[in-house]
């Protein structure tokens, strides 16, 4: 299939990554870049927070559901910032802080003045769609992981059942227990774009994961640098590139699990740490007033909660720094007499209380300790802190051109003596939890320090370059200012009006080095062998773990032999659940992790005994179970089940069942046994 069939579902992404988030972020009064910017996690929560209020109201899922729920929420953020503006409170409650005030600059939406910003974007999203089409392959692939059963079957769940609830979906593998709450934000959004682009739930999954990894993601950056200080253009372009150059986020997370929650919540946590600097005003520009902070930070931080729990964990964990920064400001300020002893008790007060918040979620989020039991210590702390300053991060080998120019930012933050050393400490609390994960003992505490993450190295890893992305940035504008300053006299930081001879030989230097730098980072031994090997996981062979070539021709026939209200019987572990995304037709268990009943063990246990046992018949016929895919014992993740399910050897070489159709070792059954 040709990447331009992606097209519709993709643009049908975007649109409903910023279409909802731009009502409510224009309507408080934001501009230009900060508006685009911020609009993905605005649309994240409310996309997921009118699915779970639909069925609440009686009201199926579809796209009008968060369009409405976004003009409401748009009316209530204008009515306060308009209300507050007036009374000259949006900034509340002083103006002046911390001494010598920084001056909030005015948004707008002359594109001129943000070109850059823009540019950046842009060639950072040109090549990450670039490489994340290389990491899958083909638009129709699919990831061939353990997870994948669920992410694609609960696209499907959510459009028949019409009700994209977090609290409804778990019902699909809960085996008739009570559901509990599942992260939904990016199924929905894959849901709605399946039923209004006419693509595959494949395609329609692919589309979405590249327009969260190519376009979500270095918006989400820029948008963080910007929040911290004002780069010059030599230190956007490379950043960008840089966004679209580590393997650690967002292609490991395209290739390992697949964690899509996760892509998601992570590609919009820049955002949030942005607007934690603008709100607690721990950087070197200001561009939000408080009220806007403080409304639009409440959706951006359930935003990510809402595309995963962990995400707004990590957010959280990463900001402490800003929340300390915050405090010795203000004692600084007090001492100089610039704000009074009360203000620096009140912050310390609230802030102290936000980390008793942080604690108390900490227990809340964290999932139970067998969630993760699988993953244990795998290398010294040494071997774990090396791998993370070298942004080896999970990959073959260090990424040198990147990690320079890291550590190059690194030394202008400690030597600038300037009011981001918290930048320092978001790298000194990921270090904490990454070596943890990677080498803590589970008698040492391991479940307690990174439970949060499932004791998953892939999911730390994913977050090193969004710190690391912040060290380019201010070292590479450090580093060029000071050069141009020394060798032409030119300030890069300023592109207006007719640009002096020296002004001309700083340019072309300037784009010299995005170029040089930018081909080594993009041309780099370890991303390339990571993509390539992530494409391996995608592409159906004969070894797959999932989908061999014979088993998507079988999926792709189901429907002529199937009944749209007949199910079919499957093994979760071979692939056969997938009948239920890619086919249409029902199946007995969706996912690995699907709990059975009690009737649903003894079918799988006795299907072979169809003709003597009248419960396996009466079971059959009561869930009008007339099929049997058989996709043999080739499982995800190398495991074998033929344990659990000891009957369907003999069944499939018996008289109970009738081939209809098959391809290769691929096989669709027709159970004759009840007839």
């Amino acid at each position: 299939m040709s990447w331009l069939a992606i097209l519709v579902p993709f643009l049908m992404g975007l649109l409903l990554l910023f279409v909802p988030g731009l009502l409510v972020t224009t309507a408080v009064r934001l501009r230009g870049f900060d508006a685009v910017a911020i609009a993905p996690p605005v649309s994240v929560a409310v996309l997921a927070v009118s699915a779970i209020i639909a069925p609440m109201v009686g009201v199926g899922w579809s796209l009008w559901v968060p369009l409405v729920f976004a003009v409401i929420v748009a009316a209530l953020g204008f009515v306060v910032t308009f209300g507050l503006n007036k009374l000259g409170l949006l900034d509340a409650p002083y103006k002046r802080q911390l001494g010598s005030t920084i001056v909030r600059t005015p948004m707008t939406w002359n594109i001129k003045q943000e070109a850059w910003l823009y540019a950046s974007v842009a060639i950072g999203s040109l090549l990450t769609l670039r490489n994340t089409a290389r990491g899958i392959g083909a638009p129709d692939w699919i990831s061939q992981t353990w997870d994948n059963n669920f992410h694609l079957n609960a696209v499907r769940y959510i459009v028949d059942h019409n009700n994209g609830s977090a609290l409804f979906v778990a019902n699909m593998t809960s085996g008739g227990e009570p559901a509990t709450f599942y992260p939904l934000a990016w199924h929905d959004f894959v849901s709605l774009v399946f039923m209004h682009s006419g693509a595959s739930i494949p395609v329609a999954t692919n589309a979405f994961a590249m327009a969260v990894a190519g376009v979500v993601w270095p918006l989400s950056v820029m948008y963080m640098v910007r929040s911290i200080f004002r780069a010059n253009p030599v230190a956007l372009m490379l950043t960008g590139i840089a966004a679209a150059s580590m393997s650690s986020f967002p292609f490991s997370l395209i290739y390992f699990g697949v964690l899509y929650p996760n892509l998601l919540g992570y590609a919009l946590l820049p955002v949030g740490i942005g607007m934690m600097a603008q709100l607690f005003r721990v950087g070197l520009v200001r561009y939000l007033a408080t009220t806007q902070s403080l409304f639009l930070g409440l959706f951006v931080a359930l935003g990510i909660a809402l595309a995963h729990p962990n995400a707004v964990m990590s957010m959280l964990v990463l900001i402490m720094p800003i929340f300390i920064a915050r405090v010795v400001l203000q004692i600084i300020a007090a001492v100089k007499k610039e704000t009074p002893w009360w203000v620096v008790a009140l912050q310390t007060v609230v802030i102290a209380g936000i980390f008793y918040l942080i604690s108390y979620l900490w227990e809340i989020v964290r999932p139970a300790k067998e969630a993760g039991e699988m993953w244990h210590p795998q290398s010294s702390q040494g071997e774990a802190l090396g791998g993370m300053l070298t942004n080896e991060a999970l990959t073959s080998k260090p990424l040198w051109a990147v990690t320079i120019l890291s550590l190059i930012g690194i030394f202008f933050l400690i030597k600038c003596r300037n009011r981001l050393y918290w930048v320092l400490g978001m790298w000194g609390v990921l270090a904490y939890y990454y070596v943890a994960v990677r080498s803590l003992a589970w008698e040492d505490g391991r479940y307690e320090v990174v439970g949060v993450w499932y004791h998953d190295s892939f999911r730390l890893a994913a977050l090193v370059p969004i710190v690391t992305l912040a060290f380019v940035a201010y070292g590479v504008h450090q580093l060029s200012t000071l050069l141009a300053d020394k060798l032409v006299g030119a300030d890069l930081s300023r592109f207006k009006g007719r640009l002096r001879e020296h002004g001309l030989v700083a340019t072309v230097l300037g784009a010299l080095a995005v170029i040089i730098l930018g081909t080594v980072m993009q041309t780099a031994a370890p991303l390339n062998n990571y993509l390539h090997a992530s494409r391996a996981l995608y592409e159906p062979t004969l070894e797959s773990p999932l989908l061999t070539p014979d088993e998507y021709n079988v999926l792709e026939n189901i429907d002529k032999y199937v009944p749209e209200d007949s199910e079919i019987v499957v093994s979760a572990f071979n692939g056969g659940a997938l009948a239920y995304a890619m086919a249409d037709r029902k199946v007995t268990v969706y996912h690995t992790l699907s709990s059975m009943t009690s009737d649903d063990w003894y079918m799988y246990h006795n299907l072979d005994k169809a003709k003597t046992d009248p419960k396996v018949c009466k079971i059959l016929e009561r869930d009008n179970i007339d099929y049997f895919l058989w996709f043999g014992w080739k499982e995800v993740n190398g495991m074998n089940h033929q344990g659990w399910y000891t009957s369907f050897d003999k069944f499939v070489d018996s008289d109970l069942v009738e081939p209809v159709y098959h391809s290769g070792g691929a096989t669709l059954y027709k159970i004759t046994a009840c007839e």
